[in-house]
C-alpha cells in the first residue's frame, strides 16, 4: 500500500460506493459538502469524540461498538417510538425477536445484558398486563446516539441552525427516541447510508473495529493538518483505552493493511490511509452529516 496519505485527484466529490442512490435527496446535500473548506476539520473532531471512553464505567465501546449488537439497540429504539406514535407493535422481546438482525438467543441474552446495565427498562405493559414492554432507557439513547449526535454536531459546524439542534436533542429523552427511530424507520426502508460501504462495515462487525477506526483516522487527520497533539495508535495503548486485548488491535490493524485501507506503522507513531479509503469514509461521513441534519430538521419543526 503506497505511503501517500491524501488522494490527489477524485472524479467527483462522492465514492462510487454510493453510485446507485446519487439521485436521492441526502446524497444531494452530502456532495455540496465533502468539498467544503472546513469538512476536515469537523470530521477530524468527529473521529476524535468517538474515540472518547463512554460516559458509564460499564463496557458500553466494547458492547456497543459491534454492529450485530448495535442493531439489536436500534431496533428496539424504532420499535419503541413507532409504538408511542401508535403505529407498530407492543416492543417487547419476541417482537424485538421477530425484527432485528440476529437468533432469538443472541437477541434474549444481549436485551437481558443490557437491562442489567440500566440500559432498557422491562415494565408490564398498560394495555396487556400479560405483556412487557421494553423501553429503552436515556442511557441507551445516549450509547446509540453517540455517533448520530457527534455527526449533527458537525453539521451545524459547517451550517450553524436557527436554534441548536444536537443540544436539543441531547436532553429531550422523547425527541431524541424519535429522531433515532426515524433513522431505524429509514434503514428499514432502504438503506443509503450504511450498507454501501463495505469497508466501513467490516470495522463495525467487530469489538470495538468503529471506534479503533475513528482513533486511526483521527490520528491521520491531526497528522496531516498538524492541529493537536499527535495520536499513538500502539496495540497497548488502543488495548487499554477500549478494553480488549493486544492481540484484537493486531488482528484489526493486519486485516485492514490486508484490505488496502490503512497501514500503522510498529510502534503506532505513523498511519498510512489509502485515498480511495479515506474518499470512501469521507463519503460516508458526508452522507452520515445529512441525513442525521435532515431527520433532526424533521423531528424538532
Amino acid at each position: 500500500m503506497s505511503d501517500v496519505c491524501e488522494p490527489t485527484s477524485r472524479p467527483g466529490p462522492l465514492h462510487p460506493a454510493i453510485q446507485a442512490h446519487l439521485q436521492a435527496p441526502v446524497w444531494t446535500d452530502a456532495a455540496a459538502l465533502i468539498g467544503g473548506p472546513a469538512f476536515r476539520e469537523v470530521v477530524r473532531d468527529y473521529c476524535l469524540a468517538m474515540m472518547q471512553p463512554p460516559e458509564m464505567a460499564w463496557p458500553a465501546d466494547k458492547f456497543f461498538g459491534q454492529k450485530l449488537r448495535y442493531l439489536v439497540s436500534f431496533a428496539l429504539i424504532g420499535q419503541d417510538a413507532l409504538w408511542r406514535r401508535n403505529g407498530g407493535a407492543l416492543p417487547t422481546l419476541s417482537a424485538l425477536q421477530r425484527a432485528a438482525p440476529a437468533s432469538a438467543r443472541q437477541i434474549a441474552a444481549l436485551v437481558a445484558a443490557l437491562k442489567l446495565g440500566g440500559y432498557v427498562v422491562a415494565s408490564r405493559a398498560a394495555c396487556d398486563r400479560r405483556a412487557v414492554r421494553l423501553k429503552p432507557a436515556m442511557a441507551l439513547l445516549r450509547e446509540i446516539g453517540r455517533s448520530p449526535l457527534a455527526f449533527l454536531a458537525a453539521s451545524e459546524r459547517l451550517a450553524p441552525a436557527p436554534r441548536p439542534l444536537a443540544t436539543r436533542l441531547s436532553e429531550d429523552e422523547v425527541a431524541l427516541a424519535d429522531w433515532l427511530g426515524r433513522s431505524y424507520d429509514l434503514f428499514v426502508e432502504q438503506d443509503l447510508y450504511f450498507s454501501p460501504f463495505a469497508n466501513i462495515v467490516r470495522f463495525t462487525e467487530q469489538d470495538c473495529g468503529y471506534p479503533v477506526l475513528s482513533a486511526v483516522l483521527g490520528a491521520h487527520y491531526t497528522a496531516s493538518t498538524g492541529a493537536g497533539d499527535p495520536i499513538l495508535l500502539s496495540y497497548g495503548g488502543l488495548a487499554e483505552r477500549f478494553r480488549v486485548s493486544r492481540q484484537h488491535i493486531g488482528n484489526l490493524f493486519r486485516e485492514a493493511e490486508r484490505r488496502g485501507c490503512f497501514r500503522v506503522d510498529p510502534g503506532g507513531r505513523a498511519v498510512a490511509v489509502a485515498p480511495d479509503f479515506l474518499w470512501e469514509f469521507e463519503t460516508w461521513a458526508a452522507g452520515q452529516i445529512a441525513h442525521h441534519r435532515r431527520t433532526a430538521e424533521q423531528i424538532l419543526a
